[in-house]
C-alpha cells in the first residue's frame, strides 16, 4: 500500500537480480524523457547498499547524496544534481560506511521531490530486502528489467509478485540484452511472468562503452538500435509517439 500520493508519477525500476541492466534502463529513460520529450524528470538512486547510478553519470564525487538526506543531515533541494540531458539526479553514496542505512525517511524525500517533478524514476536495489520494500512503498508503478535467461526471469517474477503485494501497478517487463540466441524465447518469458513485455532492448556492444564514458547510450550513440528502443519505451510511458526522420532511420539501420 502506498504511504502517500505525490503530485508526480513515481515509477520504480526493479530487477530482483544484479547485472541485468536496471540502472542502464533507468538512466536512459530519464535522459530521454527529459531531453527528447521535455518532461520534468528526477532520477533517484534508492540502492544504497550497491549503488552505481552516480558511476553511470559521472556524479560519483557528489558531496551530498540521498544517504545524507535519509539520515536527516541534508535538505532534498541541496542534493539534486542537474545532468546534461536536463534530468534531475539524486545519487547515492559509494562509501562502504554509508551502505546500510535506515530508509524510513524515503517516502518523505520522494514526497518532497514530487512537488518539483512530473516523473520520478527510482533506481532500486537488485534484491528483495528492506531497500526494495521502502522503494515499493513510494511507487505508483513498476517496470521490471530482466535478461532472457531463466535465473533473471525467475527473479523478475519474484519482483512482479512482490510489487503486487504492495499494490504497485506493474507496467510490464523490459527484456534487456535481447538477441536471436536467447536461452529463453519471448513466449517463454511471457508465460513465466504473465505481464506484458513492453520493450526489447537489443544486445549492444556500445552500451558498456557508454557506461565507461559515463554518458547514457541515448546520447553516446543516439541512433544505435538500443538507443531507439529506449526512446520508444520512453515515448510509450507518456503515451507519446517517437518519430524518426529519414536521416535518423538510416543511421539507426547502420548502427550509428
Amino acid at each position: 500500500m502506498l504511504l502517500f500520493f505525490g503530485m508526480a508519477r513515481v515509477i520504480g525500476v526493479f530487477s530482483g537480480k544484479g547485472g541485468v541492466g536496471k540502472t542502464t534502463t533507468t538512466v536512459n529513460l530519464g535522459a530521454t524523457l527529459s531531453y527528447e520529450f521535455n518532461q520534468n524528470v528526477t532520477v533517484v538512486d534508492t540502492n544504497t547498499s550497491s549503488s552505481c547510478l552516480a558511476l553511470h553519470l559521472g556524479l560519483h564525487f557528489s558531496p551530498l547524496t540521498i544517504n545524507s538526506a535519509l539520515k536527516g543531515e541534508s535538505d532534498v533541494e541541496d542534493i539534486i544534481e542537474i545532468h546534461g540531458s536536463n534530468m534531475k539526479v539524486i545519487p547515492a553514496s559509494l562509501r562502504l560506511s554509508d551502505s546500510f542505512i535506515d530508509h524510513s525517511r524515503l517516502p518523505q524525500i520522494i514526497e518532497q521531490i514530487s512537488k518539483i517533478s512530473d516523473i520520478i524514476l527510482l533506481d532500486t536495489a537488485p534484491s528483495i530486502g528492506a531497500e526494495t520494500i521502502w522503494s515499493l512503498k513510494c511507487c505508483d508503478e513498476a517496470i521490471i528489467v530482466t535478461n532472457p535467461d531463466l535465473p533473471s526471469v525467475i527473479e523478475a517474477l519474484k519482483m512482479i509478485k512482490l510489487s503486487r503485494e504492495y499494490d504497485v501497478h506493474v507496467l510490464g517487463v523490459v527484456v534487456n540484452k535481447y538477441s536471436k540466441n536467447n536461452s529463453l524465447s519471448l513466449s517463454e518469458i511471457y508465460k513465466i511472468c504473465n505481464v506484458p513485455i513492453i520493450s526489447l532492448i537489443p544486445e549492444d556492444k556500445n552500451v558498456p562503452k557508454s557506461i565507461s564514458a559515463k554518458i547514457p547510450i541515448t546520447h553516446y550513440k543516439p541512433f544505435s538500435k538500443s538507443s531507439i528502443a529506449f526512446k520508444k519505451l520512453a515515448a510509450d510511458l507518456i503515451n507519446a509517439e517517437y518519430k524518426q526522420d529519414l536521416f535518423s532511420a538510416i543511421r539507426s539501420k547502420l548502427g550509428f
